[in-house]
């Protein structure tokens, strides 16, 4: 984990950036900026990594704790906007943005409910449950 991380996994951290996209997070801009100049140049269907310049974007991102207060609800779901944006030919079938720990989702200090689809086992979110969030799958 760096320094400035507030999330042990990188794929939980996408989670959390997910819903952000639809509250006007500060980095918006930024991201949408890079997701217009990469995704145009993207070689679809290609067995094509990610694209390196937007997961390494989101990689270095710090998150704002005013970003953060606005979450009051995650969703754990291979259809997530956030997998198309950095892999857009990304079709869920593999482990690529599985989600192995949920640790530091203490950050999330309005959190009140989770929906489960996939993306983890359903044991990666008992600290949730254990906090008194609501977990529903």
């Amino acid at each position: 984990m760096e320094k400035n991380e507030l999330f042990t996994d990188f794929n939980f951290k996408l989670i959390v950036i997910e819903e952000l996209l639809d509250k006007n997070p500060l980095f918006l801009n930024e991201l949408r900026e890079l997701e217009a100049k990469y995704t145009n140049n993207y070689e679809w269907y290609s067995d094509a990594e990610p694209i390196v310049q937007i997961l390494d974007y989101l990689k270095s991102l710090k998150l704002e704790t005013s970003d953060l207060e606005k979450i009051e609800y995650l969703c754990f779901d291979g259809g997530n906007e956030i997998y198309g944006i950095i892999k857009p030919d990304w079709d869920g079938e593999d482990e690529l943005f599985d989600v192995t720990s949920v640790e530091g989702f203490q950050y999330l200090k309005n959190l009140k409910s989770v929906d489960y689809t996939s993306m983890c086992d359903p044991k990666v979110l008992e600290p949730f449950k254990l906090a008194g969030i609501e977990v529903e799958d």
